[in-house]
């Protein structure tokens, strides 16, 4: 499965979209009476309404442990994630699941039960068209939610079947998933 989405990314790159050549007539003195310069949006160009995705609700995917603590204080909880192996732990506005051996942060977890979170210090209201609004089209639609892509972080906005009501977002490393 990682293979076909490496393939799928592969082709999909921004990497491969061509800028559209000028057209020969331009060049002509007799069709030009005021050059203006014609508007290419190539999809690197693309502006997206959050153009990376730095931190979630003060958490960076790039924090260690030290820098984790220092933002929110000690956990209420910890626990063991059963997928990863590394424990989870759990703040008053956030999970983060992170690898004690390795260091590195693995996810950040924000439940439904949140109003509002804060995506590179910009609070969003936790209700799907806000999100839209902020972060314009998914990059995937999935059964389960839908996926922003920022470089190589995602998001995913967890969604109950079949409505608009978000059970939770995750940010992680698209790389690793």
């Amino acid at each position: 499965m990682m293979k076909l989405w490496l393939v799928i990314f592969s082709v999909i790159s921004p990497f491969s979209v061509q800028p559209a050549a000028t057209s020969a007539a331009h060049d002509l003195p007799w069709t030009v009476l005021e050059e203006k310069t014609p508007e290419v949006n190539l999809a690197v160009d693309r502006s997206e309404p959050v153009e990376a995705f730095r931190t979630l609700n003060d958490i960076s995917l790039e924090d260690n442990m030290h820098q984790m603590l220092y933002h929110k204080g000690q956990p209420i909880d910890i626990k063991e994630d059963p997928y990863l192996g590394c424990p989870e732990f759990a703040f008053q506005d956030v999970k983060v699941g992170l690898c004690e051996d390795t260091g590195e942060i693995q996810y950040i977890h924000i439940d439904a039960s949140q109003e509002r979170f804060k995506l590179n210090q910009q609070w969003i209201d936790m209700d799907l068209r806000s999100i839209q609004e902020e972060l314009g089209d998914p990059y995937v639609i999935a059964e389960d939610g839908e996926v922003y892509l920022r470089g190589d972080q995602a998001l995913k906005v967890y969604l109950k079947s079949g409505t608009d009501q978000i059970e939770g977002i995750d940010l992680f490393d698209a790389t690793l998933s």
